[in-house]
């Protein structure tokens, strides 16, 4: 009788252990789709600032450095790695840092300059061309910088909140049962 238990009961723990972690497969796929996207766009950006836009090379390396540790960090999320979560997160937070340090200083000593002959044309018409200009930048990276604060500041919080997910699934998943899930 209980050989023909031990299967169902084998059964049972890795039906259990793919509950528990689907959160962190749901979280792992998010983190590798987010970081394709971060290192196609880093790696775009990068290039289209050579040779002379360095925040803009900066930001583009940032966001291709961010990127490819997220891809690295999403099978350790799967695989039950505690520290996965808080790293996925921080990764999160130094984009936001990069993107905010960008746009802050595209609105204060990196502004736009605009052309003699668009000052000339203001002035006939009586329009500040310089003021509309700041004025512009300022409300286009303000925006980046709030878009970036909930976009990036809301998947900082959501892998940080995989944790206790990750800790509970380490807990009641045994060894084995996690190697067979992460193989499939």
């Amino acid at each position: 009788m209980a050989v023909d238990g031990a299967p169902n009961i084998q059964q049972r723990e890795l039906a259990r252990a793919a509950e528990l972690g689907a959160p962190l497969r749901r979280a792992a796929k998010l983190a590798r789709s987010n970081g394709l996207g971060y290192a196609v766009f880093g790696a775009l950006t990068a290039l289209f600032s050579l040779p002379l836009d360095l925040p803009g090379l900066l930001l583009g390396a940032c966001l291709l450095a961010v990127g490819v540790a997220q891809q690295r960090l999403a099978p350790r999320l799967v695989a039950g790695d505690c520290t996965a979560p808080d790293l996925l997160a921080r990764n999160e937070l130094l984009l936001l840092a990069a993107i905010t340090a960008y746009a802050v200083a595209q609105m204060t000593f990196l502004r736009a300059s605009t052309s003699g002959e668009l000052e000339m044309l203001g002035d006939s018409a009586g329009i500040d061309v310089a003021g509309l200009v700041d004025a512009l930048a300022g409300a286009v990276y303000g925006g980046v910088i709030v878009i970036s604060l909930l976009y990036q500041g809301g998947m900082a919080l959501y892998f940080r909140r995989r944790g206790p997910v990750v800790d509970r699934y380490v807990r009641e998943v045994p060894e084995w049962a996690r190697e067979t899930l992460a193989q499939l």
